[in-house]
């Protein structure tokens, strides 16, 4: 059986879905939007100070869509911007809605200035019976340029060969 790959991701602004698309365009994995009916406003500020009290609450809004049939995929790929240093905590809601024992998880985000170890270190610590691998930040706007960094991070991450 080949290994099924998901391409999950929550994109605000539509840089995380750029590079979704981009991972998807690589592997041929199914897309999967994160969605939630929680609403977060355009303007960067407002968003942001939303985003800290949801952190510092440690609130997971609601989901509105759901994978089906999760248990059909053996790699998970779980897409965001990061938000004060980590992932939005809609990505904890999904985490907490699924079991992800036995599968691989890699995390991938975009960000002007902040990387992804934080999301890294929560990944392993909410998920501990995935084997979660290294992730990817990229450049907020960088997905373009950013192609075969992309493919060398899927191929050292054995998602590709």
């Amino acid at each position: 059986m080949a290994n099924k790959i998901l391409i999950a991701y929550f994109s605000h602004w539509g840089h995380s879905k750029e590079f979704a698309e981009a991972i998807q365009k690589l592997t041929g994995g199914d897309l999967f939007e994160i969605k939630t009916s929680q609403f977060y406003p355009e303007e960067h500020d407002p968003c942001s100070i939303q985003a800290h009290k949801e952190q510092l609450a440690d609130y997971r809004p609601a989901l509105t869509n759901q994978v089906s049939n999760m248990d059909q995929y053996d790699t998970v790929l779980i897409g965001h911007p990061i938000w004060w240093y980590r992932e939005p905590m809609v990505i904890r809601s999904f985490w907490d809605a699924y079991d992800f024992s036995g599968k691989t998880v890699i995390p991938f985000a975009t960000s002007g200035d902040i990387g992804i170890e934080n999301t890294e270190k929560d990944t392993k610590k909410f998920l501990p019976t995935a084997l979660v691998k290294q992730g990817l930040r990229l450049e907020t706007h960088a997905v373009p340029s950013s192609i075969d960094q992309i493919k060398q991070w899927l191929k050292e991450d054995g998602v590709i060969k």
